[in-house]
């Protein structure tokens, strides 16, 4: 059964490839066009581009996928475990491609004489490179948990996340000079998406499924 989900899903593949490529190519056009040396940022835009599609993706496995796999006669754990085994397939097959491509730019780089040998290269830190596919599926899982629960009511829901992501680190910002350290306010949020996390794999095994 795994294998027939990745077989039904190979145009996700496909698409995460040609996004992750395409912002890849994005990152490299001034230099191209302007003969500019490279800025060298693939290693950090492309993990940022990976958490969306990881994110877009594993909603939509557990907010619709799940429900599938049990009107078709799975049993709830077998659903759910299958949706996380394709969601974290696609999370690696991000974030190794991200590495792969992040890695192919440093090379091509490396051959262009006009590259100064200081130039900066901008990159995520290694623990963000694990820790981003993990909150992703997370956030996914409970969104895709809120459509499940809610229909389209929903998307006000999401539609309210969606808002407070974009905008609580703003309205933070003026207080960061007030904070000494931003672990506690970072483990706080990771503790608020591990209980949400947590609901939605409770809710998932309990909640009744619409023929």
């Amino acid at each position: 059964m795994y294998v027939k989900l990745l077989r039904s899903s190979w145009d996700d593949f496909a698409i995460c490839a040609g996004v992750l490529t395409g912002a890849l190519l994005l990152s490299l056009l001034p230099s191209i066009l302007f003969s500019s040396p490279p800025l060298m940022i693939s290693g950090l835009i492309l993990p940022i581009v990976s958490a969306f599609l990881i994110l877009i993706f594993s909603l939509s496995y557990f907010g619709f996928q799940f429900s599938h796999l049990v009107r078709f006669g799975s049993t709830r754990r077998r659903s759910l475990a299958l949706t996380f085994s394709v969601a974290a397939t696609v999370a690696l097959f991000c974030m190794l491609l991200s590495a792969l491509l992040t890695g192919a730019e440093g090379l091509l780089v490396s051959i262009r004489r006009d590259v100064p040998p200081n130039t900066e290269i901008f990159s995520l830190p290694l623990w963000a490179w694990f820790a981003i596919p993990l909150a992703a599926i997370a956030m996914g899982a409970l969104c895709g948990t809120i459509l499940h629960r809610f229909g389209k009511k929903g998307m006000w829901a999401l539609w309210a996340i969606w808002m407070s992501v974009c905008f609580i680190p703003q309205i933070f910002n003026s207080y960061l000079d007030h904070l000494p350290d931003l672990t506690l306010p970072g483990i706080a949020s990771g503790a608020a998406l591990f209980l949400a996390f947590c609901w939605s794999i409770w809710y998932l095994l309990r909640a009744p499924v619409r023929e």
